[in-house]
């Protein structure tokens, strides 16, 4: 059975890259709106932390992530958005 980790358990936040800088503040936004706390990092690049509930592991959160990632592209066919290995 998985156990769902404290969001002040969670080590570091994913960092994230956008198209465009100027949509950079849309996409922390949209996040926001979901389940993340998003801090802008500067140009085109931010940094995304999930509050409560965090998934499970690595694999999980990046999935969740990138799920997040295709729709808001798909709202904004113009931009893309990308994690930063």
């Amino acid at each position: 059975m998985a156990v769902l980790r404290r969001f002040e358990e969670h080590q570091g936040g994913i960092e994230i890259e956008v198209s465009d800088g100027s949509k950079a503040r849309d996409l922390a936004d949209f996040l926001r709106g979901l389940c993340f706390d998003v801090d802008l990092l500067g140009g085109r690049r931010l940094e995304a932390r999930f509050r409560h509930p965090v998934p499970p592991d690595e694999e999980a959160q990046q999935l969740e992530l990138d799920l997040y990632l295709r729709v808001w592209a798909a709202i904004h066919p113009e931009a893309w958005a990308a994690r930063v290995d």
